[in-house]
């Protein structure tokens, strides 16, 4: 009686709850692993982007003049990650630089494995049937999609590092499941439930724009159910009527972003002004299909979204709103796409291979730095993705019909990311449909296979003898026994050819030293948090744990000069590696090696047009390392030509002036500093130190 008992309450479970289940422990004890990685918390790229502006959100950091999205200022870049971080920290009791990451790694390792659940559920649906054996089928498929992904490596990583990749690619599969349901329960609603999904795919708007491009799916669909049993000319109000709701729901559903654009900072931008930089990014001149930045731009994050926003202003001569900006930058790009049409057209072919190919560009070096550190167990890529999902979404077009739902889907996110640029973390979403279409594209290629082993075994011209022992009465013609040869054959020379296709290799040499620059990068920017950290703990008489510090800043250094060295080797005439290069030899006090770097960047910058800031400001600090008042001046004056909101830069003007006995020129210096930024106490203590020496008491 026990046993029927539990074998009830097992029936009972559903088949997707253990698949959730499975899917979201292995990406807990992957989150774990990654959680151990000195590059798990939020101190580089987007992942810093996204977690200083929460802070901001929340009143603990502050907001610099001018920088982006500023109160008052239309958004630059999508807010909706950034609001759903600082809503999690209120909650859960306020910001831990160590716990918090973790925390949203956990709800993002809960969608990931909702992510799976959805391939699951679409291949029973695509693949199954009503038969034991076709649902046996769809079950197995559906299985092994979502192990596939619970396995697939970027999506691990990007499901535990403070980025909405996770958020987004669960919605986006979601609503792909959602519709293949509607479609099979019939006529649907003129409003339901597309005021639903219309919701759904703006909220998620907020987040990552790129779900907007399931909206011709969702439209496709409105076409096939709404009022599908009556007349086509009966049907034709009702389809627009869905298609309005659904719009509606949009709008609606990203409501707050463009209510804040039109209404608060009063500038006419429905979801985010950084549009403009990012189609600038992906069409230029020296555009790769990648982010490739143009000469001018800075290739670093904050540099680059410092200069989308003064280099228009400086060339119109006037301060511009967010949407000024991102019409300058489009007006850019639609110039060189108008101009050179046959350059513009070979481009967008190239980024339609850069999405297929088995390269891995990601623009954080995440993955990498992550690799290096054994943070990350061996999973899939996307070339194995792409590899299989696109002779399946051939394979599997025509053998099951749902399956197009899918393709669709595959297909119109790939759309969208051709006006752009291709990285690692763009197409994840895509990853998902080439899985399962992978794995349906397997299955169908078995069968067919199977089912010709089958027919020679069972050839018509045998027949068995009186004794047992097959007899033949004509010879075995193999193409005449089985008509499943000749879709065997070319199923098969469809994978091939999909397979030689993904892995083409890069010829560009320049792409190839990105990860190495990135983890470089990264690398360098925790050595220097190492060390702020280390002195802080030295000034509060901490001698054991600043040792520490100062030993973890030696291996980010290490690891540093492995990576840029190796980049350095692979592009030897870029100023950007060659001045990150410089700057490991001056957190190594090697000052000699850091200036013949800064100085060999700031010579290649001269090529560009735009001479290198930093090289020059870095010039001017080691200038007054080494005591040289006057060339730490001049350094310092030539940078902030550059940039000149730099307060930074007046501060060590100051400091300069100070050392050289020019007290007024340094008081004026160290006042600008503070009118840039008030909020850092050790320009305040200077200019106070200034002000007494420059009027002594009485």
């Amino acid at each position: 009686m026990p046993s029927e008992r539990s074998s009830s309450l097992l029936s009972r479970i559903p088949l997707w709850l253990p698949v959730w289940i499975g899917a979201f422990l292995v990406q807990f004890l992957v989150l774990n692993m990654i959680a151990d990685s000195r590059h798990f918390l939020p101190d580089g790229d987007d992942m810093k982007f996204y977690n200083d502006w929460a802070l901001k959100l929340l009143g603990q950091l502050e907001w610099k003049p001018g920088e982006p999205n500023t109160p008052g200022t239309a958004y630059y870049g999508l807010p909706g990650y950034a609001y759903a971080l600082a809503g999690i920290f209120k909650i859960t009791g306020g910001y831990d630089h160590t716990f918090s990451p973790y925390l949203v790694g956990q709800l993002q390792a809960a969608l990931h494995a909702f992510t799976a659940t959805w391939l699951f559920l679409l291949g029973r649906r695509i693949f199954g049937g009503s038969s034991l054996e076709e649902n046996r089928r769809g079950v197995t498929i559906g299985i092994l999609a979502a192990a596939a992904w619970a396995l697939f490596t970027p999506a691990q990583v990007f499901s535990s590092i403070l980025m909405p990749t996770a958020w987004v690619v669960c919605a986006f599969w979601g609503l792909t499941l959602w519709l293949v349901c509607i479609h099979e329960k019939g006529p649907a609603s003129w409003w339901r439930p597309w005021l639903w999904i219309g919701l759904l795919a703006g909220f998620v708007a907020m987040l990552v724009a790129t779900i907007l491009m399931l909206l011709p799916l969702v439209v496709v669909a409105i076409a096939l159910t709404v009022a599908r049993d009556k007349s086509l000319k009966s049907r034709i109000l009702p389809v627009l009527g869905a298609v309005a709701v659904l719009m509606s729901g949009v709008y609606a559903g990203c409501s707050p972003v463009w209510i804040h654009n039109y209404f608060i900072a009063k500038d006419k931008v429905l979801l985010s002004a950084h549009d403009g930089l990012n189609f600038y990014l992906g069409n230029h001149a020296t555009s790769n299909g990648y982010t490739s930045i143009p000469k001018g731009l800075r290739a670093s994050q904050e540099g680059l979204l410092t200069d989308s926003l003064t280099i228009p202003e400086k060339e119109l001569g006037r301060p511009l709103k967010r949407s000024e900006v991102s019409a300058f930058w489009k007006k850019k790009g639609s110039a060189f796409v108008s101009e050179h049409p046959l350059a513009w057209m070979r481009l967008t072919w190239r980024k339609f291979e850069n999405f297929w190919n088995a390269f891995q560009y990601d623009d954080l070096s995440i993955l990498k730095l992550l690799r290096d550190e054994h943070a990350t167990p061996p999973g899939l890529r996307f070339g194995f993705a792409a590899a299989l999902g696109l002779p399946g979404l051939f394979l599997c077009w025509r053998r099951w019909p749902r399956s197009r739902w899918v393709a669709g889907a595959v297909l119109l996110h790939m759309a969208a990311l051709l006006p752009v640029f291709i990285t690692e973390r763009y197409r994840l979403a895509a990853a998902p449909g080439l899985l399962l279409l992978g794995v349906g594209g397997l299955w169908a290629l078995w069968e067919n296979v199977s089912g010709f082993i089958l027919k020679i075994t069972r050839h018509p011209d045998l027949h068995e003898a009186s004794d047992g022992e097959p007899v033949r009465k004509q010879p075995l013609e193999v193409g005449h026994s089985s008509s499943q040869l000749p879709a065997l054959l070319a199923q098969t020379a469809l994978t091939i050819a999909c397979a030689w296709f993904v892995s083409v290799p890069q010829a560009d040499i320049g792409l190839w030293s990105l990860d190495f620059y990135k983890a470089g990068i990264r690398a360098t920017d925790g050595a220097e948090s190492a060390l702020a950290h280390a002195k802080h703990a030295r000034d509060a008489h901490d001698d054991g744990q600043a040792a520490r510090l100062d030993a973890a800043a030696n291996a980010y250094l290490a690891n540093a000069q492995r990576n840029l060295e190796t980049a350095f080797a692979y592009v030897p005439k870029n100023e950007e590696i060659t001045f990150a290069l410089g700057n490991v030899w001056f957190h190594r006090h090697d000052l000699a090696r850091a200036k013949a770097c800064y100085d060999e960047a700031f010579r290649l910058s001269l090529q560009t047009g735009r001479p290198h800031d930093g090289a020059l400001r870095n010039l001017g600090i080691i200038a007054l390392e080494e005591k040289d008042w006057t060339a730490a001046e001049n350094f310092l004056t030539a940078a902030l030509k550059v940039e000149p909101g730099s307060a930074k830069a007046y501060f060590l003007i100051a400091r300069a002036r100070r050392e050289s006995g020019n007290i007024p020129g340094a008081l004026a210096a160290i006042e600008e500093a503070v009118r840039l930024d008030g909020k850092t106490p050790d320009f305040q203590k200077f200019r106070d130190e200034l002000r007494g020496v420059a009027q002594p008491p009485k």
